[in-house]
């Protein structure tokens, strides 16, 4: 891990807060780099399962649904599984 990664992982995370905190369906954004908690008005396994069925993989925490994408996660893989995960909140 060097700081060309780090950099990058801050950019994903704050894209990744910038689209949700404020999506339909979606009460709380809370987390750390790329370890993200989502809590949802529809129920958190709810969600994951929908997300699942659309090729997204995430968890449950609790009641939240959970974010650990690989740091290295492509931008253009990041930014279609936030759109999957934006579109299934806002389906309850």
């Amino acid at each position: 891990i060097d700081e060309k990664l780090l950099g990058e992982v801050r950019e994903k995370s704050a894209y990744i807060f910038n689209e949700l905190q404020n999506a339909e369906g979606v009460e709380g954004v809370r987390g750390m780099g790329l370890m993200i908690g989502i809590k949802t008005v529809r129920p958190a396994g709810e969600v994951v399962a929908e997300c699942m069925k659309q090729g997204v993989l995430c968890l449950t925490a609790k009641d939240r649904v959970r974010l650990l994408p690989a740091l290295n996660i492509p931008m253009e893989d990041l930014k279609k599984a936030i759109e999957v995960i934006k579109n299934v909140c806002k389906e309850g």
